[in-house]
Formats: structure tokens, sequence, C-alpha cells
């Protein structure tokens, strides 16, 4: 299922930018604590910044083995990255990680 989320990232230099972004999940096999999540960032070419590097990239949350640990990657298409799409990176993946009961991996 689709679904639709406005994400405020508030970023140095540029102050704070609000980001609508749809976004799917889905368990991964059947391993349990495992979730991908992927993300396209819904912004016309002419509101683009000049620091978002791609509108498109996945996030996976992990459950550790201890149970007590969360693992969070993040795959982007771009092969370069900046400070401001790292932050904001890590800004949405924590976003949908709270927002988000089902992932499973409190």
């Amino acid at each position: 299922m689709l679904k639709k989320i406005n994400v405020l990232v508030d970023l140095p230099d540029f102050g704070t930018i609000e980001l609508p972004l749809v976004y799917t999940m889905s368990m991964e096999g059947n391993e349990k604590g495992t979730c991908l999540v992927n993300c396209k960032i819904m912004l016309s070419a002419e509101n683009l910044p000049e620091w978002l590097l791609s509108t498109a990239f996945s996030i996976v949350y992990t459950q550790a083995e201890a149970e007590s640990a969360n693992i969070v990657s993040v795959c982007a298409d771009s092969g370069t990255t900046n400070r401001y799409h790292e932050i904001m990176l890590s800004i949405v993946s924590s976003y949908i990680k709270l927002k988000e009961d089902r992932v499973g991996l409190n």
C-alpha cells in the first residue's frame, strides 16, 4: 500500500524544508524483524533543492539478534552524497521508524 507523508527537515544553511514523500513497506522474506521501505520524494523538477542528489531511495530496518537494537541501512541511487542529503536520509528513516508500529522493531 502506498503511503504519503510530509517530513520536515531542518538543514544548516537551508532552514526547514518540507518534503512530500510516498513510500511502500514490505517484510523481507521469512526473516522476522526485517522490513524494506521504498521511498520517493514527490517534488517537481523546478522545486528540487540543489543538495537533493536522488529522489528515490530504500531503507531496510533489521532487528539485531539481541533484540535491544535496530540496524538501519539506506540505499540511494546516487553514487555521491553530501551532508544535506545524509541529514535528510537520517531524518526520513527515523520519522518512518517512529511512525510505523508494524515495522516490528521496537
